[in-house]
């Protein structure tokens, strides 16, 4: 009961906070903040338990922490001043009452596609050629890093960061950051034993909140059945959700990634200065690099990505000050990540010092090669579809056309750290010290995954409205 009621208080916590983050968006629905308020709470949650189990303090006293931040929000919220608090229970900004609750019943056909998903999720039908029941510890990663490492926190909450420092395996890959990990290992010291469905639970909320943020953010910008067709891709794509069931962390940093570009859009819509929306950004943004080892790069390159915004800013102090809040927001978390990675965490592998061997990797160009042909397979054949599906967002360019306007400098700089992105994981590729067949048969098609959300929301951003 104990560790439902920590699940509960994770859930509040990030709701609570997406409340003051969006009180002041117009029109903002109850499906949209739920999907975005899970996760977020999720890795707040992990920050909190880990930083304070770091220093010593128990994990029930942690939980009474939580509640109390908690209970710190709701007050903060109630006390807003009427001028610009939008959101109250169960009327959210201009919505008709309850209704906003009703919208996935509104639509029968995305319904049914997860009626069908959560069926074969826990009793496969062989729709996506795995199953929890047949394999409730997820794959090799899942029980060779992110869960084992989670076992370790949990079996000695207060030695566990000289287990982990000692684990020199690549295979266990413990310098991965510690959401995933903190939040299961949370739930099983408070629940007293190391249940299987808390994991499955955790990969749950990021697979479906990562559709259903899609889906509501592109209804929010575009409109609803733009938005429903966004969900159903997702939901439609075998290995996006093959991901999801083997309880690797690719669909959590790749829920990051897509909300960092949401609040961006969110933040950026109207040209105006929106602090509280910068500063949810820069949460998302450390949370990405508190998920995995590649959210690092998602912070170098969202930084690169903003420069571009100087081309269309009149105001370049605006833009300093919306960084600056970004940076308010992300600081945090980052230094959790910083401690980890440099006092407690072995080596990254994939960055572990070549010397010379860097430079050499780089100057073969049968490297090159090599590597862009695996990208263009794994291009060809992406998602496990039964045929090519970007031939499908070939064909909506066709028939409808582009228009960026409306969100044209937003779109640009997001557009930008999606290419920078897809380019950084094409040079680790090319200098990573491990067998270069080997590594690119294990990553590429995760790491394409993890912008594919943040992909199809750009694309319907992109797509030119009907003219109804």
């Amino acid at each position: 009961m104990i560790a439902v009621f920590s699940i509960l208080i994770a859930l509040l916590l990030g709701f609570l906070s997406c409340l003051l983050f969006f009180k002041e968006t117009k029109n903002i629905n109850f499906r949209f903040l739920f999907n975005l308020a899970f996760p977020i709470g999720v890795g707040l949650s992990s920050a909190t338990f880990i930083f304070l189990n770091l220093i010593g303090i128990n994990s029930i006293v942690i939980l009474l922490f939580e509640t109390g931040l908690a209970i710190f929000l709701i007050l903060k919220i109630k006390n807003s001043p009427k001028s610009v608090h939008q959101f109250e229970l169960p009327k959210f900004n201009n919505l008709k009452g309850i209704r906003s609750l009703s919208d996935l019943l509104q639509s029968p056909l995305l319904l049914l596609a997860v009626v069908v998903y959560l069926y074969s999720w826990v009793l496969d039908v062989g729709v996506y050629y795995f199953d929890t029941i047949e394999s409730p510890h997820g794959l090799w990663d899942a029980w060779s890093c992110w869960n084992l490492n989670a076992k370790f926190i949990s079996s000695a909450p207060r030695y566990w960061p000289h287990l982990i420092h000692q684990m020199n395996s690549t295979d266990f890959a413990p310098d991965h950051p510690l959401l995933q990990k903190g939040f299961i290992a949370q739930c099983w010291v408070l629940l007293q034993n190391q249940s299987i469905w808390i994991p499955v639970l955790s990969s749950f909320i990021f697979t479906f909140c990562t559709i259903g943020l899609l889906s509501s953010a592109v209804g929010y910008f575009k409109n609803k059945t733009e938005g429903l067709i966004a969900g159903l891709i997702m939901l439609c794509t075998p290995f996006f959700m093959i991901m999801g069931d083997s309880q690797y962390a690719d669909n959590t940093v790749g829920f990051f990634y897509l909300a960092t570009i949401v609040i961006l859009t969110f933040a950026r819509s109207e040209g105006t200065l929106k602090p509280r929306l910068m500063v949810a950004a820069g949460i998302t943004t450390g949370l990405a690099a508190w998920s995995k080892s590649e959210g690092l790069m998602f912070i170098a390159c969202i930084f690169a990505s903003q420069l571009v915004l100087v081309l269309f800013k009149n105001n370049r102090k605006q833009l300093l000050t919306e960084l600056k809040y970004f940076l308010f927001g992300m600081i945090p978390i980052l230094l959790l990540v910083v401690y980890f990675k440099v006092v407690i965490a072995p080596p990254n592998r994939i960055l572990a010092p070549q010397g010379t061997a860097t430079l050499v990797k780089l100057m073969d160009y049968s490297r090159y090669v090599i590597v862009f042909n695996w990208f263009w397979e794994q291009f060809r054949i992406f998602g496990k579809w039964v045929f090519n599906p970007w031939w499908l967002f070939l064909a909506g360019i066709v028939l409808k056309g582009i228009s960026i306007k409306e969100n044209k400098p937003s779109f640009i700089s997001n557009f930008i750290l999606v290419f920078l992105m897809l380019t950084g994981f094409f040079f680790i590729q090319i200098i990573a010290p491990l067998d270069l067949y080997y590594y690119l048969s294990t990553s590429v098609h995760r790491l394409l995954f993890q912008l594919f959300p943040s992909f199809i929301f750009l694309y319907f951003i992109a797509l030119r409205k009907n003219k109804i």
